[in-house]
């Protein structure tokens, strides 16, 4: 009997040391860095694990701001209009 309570104990003091770590590199690995990203004002992409740095469309097109669209639309319906009820 003493034995099996033994090999439990050690068993048991195992797995916690597994999941322990388990957390540990979970921190370590993506809420560490995700925090001192977003700290730091970029964007997490947990995908790859990467901190990426957000560009305003201006900056990268080097259009100046409220520039009037190219084709002059002022707004842009976001879904089509409803079709008319069928008139009998």
């Amino acid at each position: 009997m003493d034995r099996t309570l033994n090999r439990l104990k050690i068993l048991f003091v195992g797995l916690f040391l597994l999941s322990s770590a388990g957390v540990f590199g979970y921190h370590y690995l993506w809420v560490w860095p995700k925090d001192r990203c977003e700290a730091r004002g970029g964007a997490w992409a947990g995908k790859w694990l990467k901190c990426a740095t957000i560009y305003p469309i201006e900056t990268i097109t080097r259009r100046p701001l409220n520039t009037p669209p190219i084709n002059g639309q002022t707004d842009v319906p976001a879904t089509a209009p409803a079709p008319a009820p069928a008139k009998k």
